[in-house]
């Protein structure tokens, strides 16, 4: 598990690459949004916005432009409020906080036995995830700096790469 000033590192590394990114998360439920508001922000990486029923598009995994998952998600890792968490599907593990009736490590593993995808966690610990609470200025600060993190890696793939991702559906 990467915390910190790394993450960015991991994130455009893993990312370079052509990757789906799944935005996990309930719009109605104040930081748990985080999935949500990073695929309406980013430019470049194919992004959909999963809601909080991931499970329900994990067949795009198997597309052949596909090369790596990218999960991203509000989850409780103990951390402060607005802190960015990245993790590879091995780091992850089944004590992450999710409000989803599915939980992360074992949609990991799904991807990684059905169709060999790579996956990765980029988790925001959210504050409060009440139902009609509002999203909190840290954590939408998170999504902004995580959607800008996707953005430019993206937009440093080799020639080809890119192309290939959005011709392929």
């Amino acid at each position: 598990m990467i915390r910190g000033r790394a993450v960015r590192d991991a994130v455009e590394g893993w990312v370079r690459l052509p990757t789906l990114v799944l935005g996990v998360g309930n719009s109605l439920r104040g930081d748990d949004a985080v999935g949500p508001l990073v695929c309406a922000r980013i430019d470049g990486p194919r992004a959909v916005d999963c809601g909080d029923a991931p499970e329900r598009y994990l067949g795009l995994a198997g597309e052949e432009w596909v090369r790596r998952v990218l999960l991203v998600d509000a989850v409780d890792f103990g951390g402060e409020v607005g802190e960015v968490v990245f993790c590879t599907s091995d780091e992850l593990v089944e004590r992450f906080g999710t409000t989803h009736d599915s939980g992360l490590a074992l949609l990991t593993r799904f991807l990684k036995k059905e169709y060999g995808t790579p996956t990765a966690l980029l988790g925001v610990q959210p504050g409060n995830t009440s139902f009609g609470a509002q999203v909190s200025a840290v954590v939408l600060a998170a999504v902004d700096e995580i959607a800008s993190w996707l953005t430019v890696a993206a937009s440093q793939r080799k020639p080809g790469e890119v192309e290939t991702a959005w011709t392929r559906s």
